[in-house]
């Protein structure tokens, strides 16, 4: 192809139609410029669909990550519902009379309503995104903005644990510690005591349940369980949004 431009090139010389030659030099350019063009939009062509398959990739690992997530997420809210249940029969029991004592297992509901825990959810897909820079590849702003408020919103729960861990563990433990039996407790937790052969001390929970410092510990540890249930329910939402976000490109 370019001997055979040349040889057009170099007929239109020899006779000497210089105005035939200008044409078709400026033709040959064009035509060197639509090559290039054509050229460059393939490659770019190329690019896109590299950058198509590695955001389809990225939205498939974020849908996959947060439906585990999800899952993890709803138990957590359903064992922290069923501790506060037992909370709020903590509370129901303030300044009964001493025979109701008799009658309902309190240690049991003691033991019960202090179980609470962390939730820590996996986020490598999104600190790959960040670190790696390909979160540019997300073309769907609004869900960027989602994974911002997700990694913000398990800071702010972390936040909530570490109040709810300072308040058990600082205060309300050392208080049961001081006025009840924790053999009694921990029965409950299968540490080694037998119950058919141990014999208990019996605590005064009459005593303790009208005990004003007791029933504001408790009021405390309701607080902090309905702050944390609260939080993991717009997490919830939220981290429902991402998968709906993500469900259709993966």
């Amino acid at each position: 192809m370019i001997k055979f431009f040349r040889r057009i090139r170099q007929q239109v010389l020899t006779e000497n139609k210089f105005s035939k030659y200008l044409l078709y030099a400026i033709g040959e350019i064009v035509l060197v410029v639509i090559g290039i063009l054509i050229a460059l939009q393939i490659n770019n062509w190329n690019e896109i669909r590299k950058d198509n398959a590695e955001t389809n990739k990225i939205n498939y690992e974020l849908n996959a990550e947060f439906l585990n997530n999800r899952i993890i997420l709803k138990k957590r809210i359903k064992d922290l519902k069923a501790a506060n249940n037992y909370v709020r029969s903590v509370l129901s029991l303030i300044n009964k009379s001493e025979t109701e004592f008799e009658l309902i297992s309190v240690d049991s509901i003691i033991n019960e309503s202090l179980k609470y825990g962390n939730y820590n959810p996996a986020n490598s897909t999104i600190q790959e995104l960040i670190s790696s820079g390909k979160l540019g590849l997300i073309p769907d702003s609004s869900l960027k903005e989602n994974l911002f408020n997700w990694l913000q919103s398990i800071e702010d729960a972390d936040e909530d644990f570490k109040n709810q861990d300072l308040q058990t563990s600082t205060q309300l433990i050392p208080y049961l510690d001081r006025n009840i039996s924790m053999k009694n407790l921990n029965i409950y937790e299968n540490v080694g005591i037998d119950k058919k052969t141990e014999l208990f001390n019996a605590a005064d929970y009459y005593k303790v349940f009208h005990d004003l410092k007791f029933e504001n510990l408790y009021q405390g540890k309701l607080l902090w369980n309905i702050v944390m249930i609260n939080h993991y329910k717009e997490m919830d939402s939220l981290a429902l949004e991402i998968i709906n976000q993500t469900e259709n490109k993966k």
